[in-house]
């Protein structure tokens, strides 16, 4: 097992938390290929790095476990930061009502719910 099943994972399902719990690794891009002294990274077999709209600067990889809400795959899908937010309000099912008869009032979100 990977490091997050064992502890992280773990401490969740015995505090009984993992029913309720999203777990979610994501960077923010990939390396910076153009330092000005030396090259601090490579983003191969991809072109560019951070600032750059190529593959290398806005392609990056992430994880998401949810216990019974996703089935095990790989998505190559394309997201934007932007698509957290409206992605996690539909995940925690806050888009409707808190409770009954109290609909929970926003202004229009930007980005796309992903799930």
């Amino acid at each position: 097992k990977q490091w997050y099943q064992r502890r992280v994972r773990g401490s969740l399902e015995e505090n009984g938390l993992d029913e309720n719990t999203i777990i979610v690794f994501s960077s923010d891009n990939e390396g910076d290929v153009n330092c000005v002294r030396h090259v601090t990274s490579s983003n191969y077999p991809y072109r560019g790095g951070k600032r750059a709209l190529y593959e290398g600067g806005i392609k990056s990889p992430s994880f998401i476990w949810a216990k019974n809400r996703l089935s095990p795959g790989r998505s190559s899908a394309l997201i934007h930061v932007t698509d957290w937010l409206p992605t996690f309000w539909s995940l925690a099912s806050l888009q409707g009502t808190l409770q009954p008869n109290q609909p929970i009032q926003t202004k229009p979100l930007d980005g796309v719910d992903q799930w």
